[in-house]
């Protein structure tokens, strides 16, 4: 971020930075991970209104697999990402 703006947005390129380091990294990973998860519940607690509680028993061979995958697409995704970033890359 330093070499890539002027002097006088470096403070605010950081910011933006963190801004969408923090809207990517930290806000969808919990949320893919606890449908993962919640995906791979084979017995879930229904009470008498018929709405879904805790899960009792989990496939656990499924939860690796759907574990797995996620965080190798993520990681799949980012090598894509930097390899265009080396590739697409001008110095000013």
């Amino acid at each position: 971020v330093y070499r890539c703006v002027p002097d006088k947005q470096r403070s605010f390129a950081l910011g933006v930075q963190s801004v969408f380091l923090r809207l990517l990294g930290t806000v969808p990973g919990p949320i893919l991970f606890g449908v993962a998860i919640d995906n791979s519940c084979t017995l879930w607690d229904i009470n008498e209104c018929k709405t879904k509680g805790a899960c009792w028993v989990y496939d656990n061979e499924r939860m690796a697999y759907l574990l797995m995958g996620i965080s190798a697409a993520c990681k799949i995704v980012t090598i894509i990402f930097v390899v265009m970033a080396v590739c697409l890359y001008k110095p000013p």
